[in-house]
């Protein structure tokens, strides 16, 4: 069974431009096809990973079996820093959803970057404490906010270019409701001409509308 805390998020980990450049110099890629694991839940980090092209997802794993997504990083995204700073085990697997391509940067590969451009270290603090600003966002939204305005709220956090390229099943699970309830959602969102779907992606007519859903809510 899977539950969903947030599939977001991706504005918060995203690597600055001139600095995602000074990482993928830094060091060789690895391969992952879809499907596989990238690290585990309960592994120790050695490192944590940039992902240079594709889509991870990041959930964790109940001791029932229960398994819970927290984020669906891509391009230009980090993923597994905590475990890697706070050097405890990891608390999430991370598995390829596509074809992708993931540096893995260690210790020694961290301190020369930052050697060479310390404002590294500052944009990576950044990214941390994005994150913990994100856990509580989402907690608030998951407490709070309706079913629409959790999509509506899902929808521009995931969109890059106007396009949100996520299924309704995706949604579903990301936001805790039904996938009924998604298509209905959406179906509203549409006819209000927040937005208009295609196969396997969404695409954003209006932020206004839907940010208005979230803000109301």
């Amino acid at each position: 069974m899977e539950h969903t805390i947030n599939a977001c998020g991706h504005a918060n980990s995203t690597v600055h431009e001139n600095m995602q450049s000074l990482i993928e110099q830094s060091g060789s890629v690895r391969k992952y096809a879809k499907d596989e694991i990238i690290y585990l839940q309960g592994d120790t980090a050695q490192s944590f990973c940039y992902i240079k092209k594709g889509s991870v997802k990041v959930y964790m794993n109940s001791v029932d079996g229960n398994e819970k997504t927290l984020n669906t990083a891509r391009h230009g995204e980090i993923i597994g820093e905590g475990a890697f700073f706070d050097k405890k085990p990891r608390v999430s697997s991370a598995k390829a959803l596509t074809n992708t391509e993931v540096i893995m940067i260690d210790k020694k590969r961290l301190t020369d970057i930052i050697a060479q451009h310390p404002t590294l270290a500052f944009e990576l603090l950044e990214i941390l404490a994005n994150r913990i600003r994100l856990l509580s966002s989402q907690l608030d939204s998951m407490t709070f906010m309706q079913a629409d305005a959790r999509i509506a709220g899902l929808l521009l956090e995931s969109e890059y270019d106007g396009i949100v390229a996520i299924t309704h099943e995706e949604i579903a699970n990301t936001v805790g409701v039904s996938r009924v309830t998604v298509s209905k959602t959406l179906s509203r969102f549409a006819k209000s001409g927040y937005i208009s779907t295609e196969y396997r992606r969404i695409l954003i007519k209006s932020r206004e509308g839907l940010e208005k859903l979230v803000n109301e809510s």
